[in-house]
């Protein structure tokens, strides 16, 4: 599970912050609107492991706004 947060959008990208399980310190998603891409720039604390949260993470990003759509707060989950 993520907790995600959107914390900036402007003419040039959109950022997230994600954090793992809704414990420790947050990791930050940039997605640049020339690139049409996101990507992880700063990973979160408890992201290790092999569990992929952040990459989780860029994956809903570019969801949101291929769907036009940035919640304000998100959490994801997956089984």
């Amino acid at each position: 599970m993520n907790i995600m947060k959107l914390k900036e959008v402007n003419d040039r990208s959109i950022v997230y912050y994600y954090q793992p399980e809704g414990e420790g310190g947050f990791g930050e998603i940039l997605y640049e609107i020339s690139l049409s891409e996101a990507r992880i720039v700063k990973r979160a604390e408890n992201d290790e492991g092999g569990l992929n949260y952040g990459e989780k993470a860029v994956r809903k990003v570019g969801e949101f706004v291929s769907k036009n759509n940035l919640p304000i707060n998100y959490t994801q989950a997956w089984y």
